[in-house]
């Protein structure tokens, strides 16, 4: 019954088989909830809509994702070719590179996504503050690296990168 039911609604029969499974889950997980023998078809399929939609939900973002990383993918291109072209670009890739994963995942952060300390610290689950020491201390090492790459590479960026906060997290002094 609950099959034939998921598989009314979902594209596929392995989504079916998938929701069918995710709905055993829950009844498995809240089986002190489970009412009287009488009601258990019914108690499972208002289990199972909710199952449902919470996959219609899922496939959803899925879908948004991978639009965005569609988008994501034009653009890569665009930077590849302007790194093989510009020295500073290079350097800077190639100084990434070399820092961990937390630094790189900060400054990407803070760079790439534009995000502001406040949103880099929910991101990251931390304090303000703490963000801030962190991408400052990650602009800090990036700095080292991306000389040292400098020195070790000797080529010439059009002009040093700038590494500093944004204007509008900079402090009035």
């Amino acid at each position: 019954m609950l099959l034939a039911y998921a598989a009314r609604r979902s594209p596929d029969l392995s989504e079916a088989q998938d929701i069918v499974a995710d709905t055993f889950l829950v009844l498995w997980r809240r089986l002190d909830d489970v009412p009287v023998e009488e009601e258990i078809p019914l108690w499972l399929t208002g289990v199972i809509r909710r199952v449902l939609a919470n996959h219609y939900r899922g496939r959803t973002r899925r879908d948004r994702l991978g639009a965005r990383f569609a988008q994501v993918a034009t653009v890569a291109p665009q930077i590849e070719e302007a790194a093989e072209t510009d020295a500073s670009v290079r350097l800077v890739v190639n100084a990434l590179l070399r820092l961990n994963e937390q630094e790189r995942e900060i400054l990407l952060l803070a760079a790439w996504e534009q995000l502001s300390t406040i949103e880099i610290a929910v991101v990251l689950g931390c304090s303000e503050n703490a963000a801030a020491v962190r991408l400052h201390r990650a602009r800090k090492r990036l700095t080292e690296v991306y000389k040292k790459e400098y020195e070790r590479t000797g080529d010439k960026p059009n002009e040093w990168p700038r590494l500093r906060r944004p204007p509008q997290e900079r402090r009035e002094e």
